[in-house]
């Protein structure tokens, strides 16, 4: 079973690669740091995530997180994860956003699809209710 901080660490850094090619590095690690901010007051164990922009760095790691979130459930974990999922999905716009899910889901390994699933984050289903969404939209312009 993969611990929560590495699943974590995958998922952020598998966000910034994704969203880092359809804006710029900086800009989604920018995103994602005001994303975390944001969700802080729900999510409390969100303080043991650090993000920074290591676009003009040498070396070093754009996320870091404190290992006592590995003491935390997975039921507490995976609303946390869903909320940031779909918040930054959101926030890249409906022609970005569109395949987001899709490659996410693509590029984790399949023990962090799994451990995500899990934690109830379906990635394929979070994909599936985005696109009937779109298309109930375009039904009743």
């Amino acid at each position: 079973m993969i611990e929560n901080n590495k699943l974590i660490k995958e998922v952020l850094n598998t966000i910034i690669s994704i969203s880092g090619r359809k804006t710029t590095q900086s800009h989604a690690v920018y995103i994602l740091e005001t994303t975390l901010k944001n969700l802080k007051a729900r999510y409390t164990f969100l303080d043991t995530i650090n993000v920074q922009d290591t676009t003009y760095l040498e070396d070093g790691e754009p996320i870091s997180i404190m290992g006592e979130v590995n003491e935390i459930k997975a039921k507490e974990i995976g609303p946390a994860v869903k909320d940031l999922i779909t918040t930054l999905n959101r926030s890249l716009g409906d022609d970005a956003g569109h395949f987001f899910l899709k490659e996410l889901s693509h590029k984790l390994n399949d023990e962090s699809v799994d451990a995500l699933k899990n934690m109830g984050v379906d990635l394929d289903l979070m994909h599936l209710e985005q696109q009937i969404t779109k298309m109930q939209k375009s039904i009743f312009k």
